[in-house]
């Protein structure tokens, strides 16, 4: 006796499917969140790690690292190699000896010299990506072409996500930017045309407003195509200024115009700024905020749309304004 055996129809097929797809595209915002935060979890995981590290550097050397020096001859980055891990890092590196007295080129973090004694291997570390100082939040960049002194462009150099907070000035702390007063910072850096023995490095007893109070380091964005934000081995992209609010649409303002791609592959809003009106505000791949890690260590999650007077007053160390906390 025969059995009529029935198969699936076209149509049955098709609802089959549509309704597989219905429940993907209904599972997929789901997930992309619970990635997203994974992913923030890490950052303020590292940003957890950077606040210790510094923290370290200070139990060991009695004050922070210095912001910059210059454009071109180190940033606090090298600086805290040791305290995260990265020691062979460290020692390959040659940050700017304070015995120098000028900013030759021989310590620009993207030279090489092996015929030194010791070789200078600069280059080579600032080829490498540090884990700790990457957001997975955002894409991974690295320069086309690096700025300074006319030299042959070196490719490859890598961009990183946390920026030292140089409070309501411009990157060396000597003017006021907007009516607003400079009431210091915990790092700040040094213009090539000043004493570069000059001790500008911070010690906490200096930040009178209290380390729970200060932001020590904040999250920025790798730029793309060209843009310079995020190329925290240079001097004029290692901190952040507090003139704009976080993840602001207004302007950072850059050295020149070529350092600016102004809205090109996601980068966020830029100009080129006056004189020595220069800044580069905080900013994020998270949606609604950025994250901070204050001087004692602690990680906040500081929304977009905080009160910019609040926003500045935890930037500075002596400023004794009275505020309740960065977090509503």
């Amino acid at each position: 006796m025969r059995k009529n055996i029935r198969g699936f129809t076209l149509v049955e097929l098709l609802v089959v499917i549509a309704i597989i797809g219905i429940l993907v595209a209904l599972l997929l915002p789901a997930i992309q969140a619970a990635r997203e935060a994974a992913r923030r979890s890490q950052c303020i995981n590292n940003l957890k790690q950077l606040g210790i590290a510094f923290q370290n550097y200070h139990d060991v050397h009695k004050h922070l690292p210095m912001g910059a020096y210059s454009c071109c001859q180190g940033t606090w980055q090298p600086a805290i190699l040791p305290f995260i891990e990265e020691q062979q890092l460290a020692d390959m590196y040659t940050i700017l000896p304070a015995t120098e007295q000028t900013y030759g080129d021989d310590y620009r973090y993207d030279n090489e010299n092996l015929t030194r004694t010791p070789p200078i291997r600069n280059y080579e570390v600032t080829q490498k990506r540090i884990a700790t100082l990457t957001c997975p939040s955002d894409e991974p960049q690295v320069a086309s072409s690096v700025p300074g002194g006319g030299q042959q462009a070196k490719e490859g150099t890598t961009f990183h996500n946390y920026v030292a907070n140089f409070g309501t000035t411009n990157h060396t702390g000597l003017i006021s930017l907007l009516g607003v007063d400079f009431l210091g910072a915990p790092f700040i850096g040094q213009d090539e045309n000043y004493n570069i023995r000059q001790n500008l490095a911070t010690k906490f007893k200096q930040i009178t407003d209290g380390l729970s109070k200060t932001m020590m380091v904040s999250e920025t964005v790798q730029g793309k195509e060209g843009d310079l934000r995020g190329l925290t081995w240079w001097g004029w992209a290692a901190g952040f200024e507090t003139m704009v609010a976080p993840n602001a649409s207004d302007s950072d303002l850059l050295q020149k115009a070529e350092y600016c791609k102004n809205n090109v592959g996601n980068n966020p809003p830029c100009g080129t700024a006056t004189g020595p009106k220069i800044w580069n505000g905080a900013r994020s791949r998270h949606r609604g905020g950025v994250n901070v890690v204050m001087c004692d260590a602690s990680v906040q999650f500081v929304v977009d749309d905080v009160d910019l007077s609040v926003w500045r007053a935890a930037s500075t160390t002596k400023g004794s304004e009275v505020y309740s906390g960065l977090i509503p």
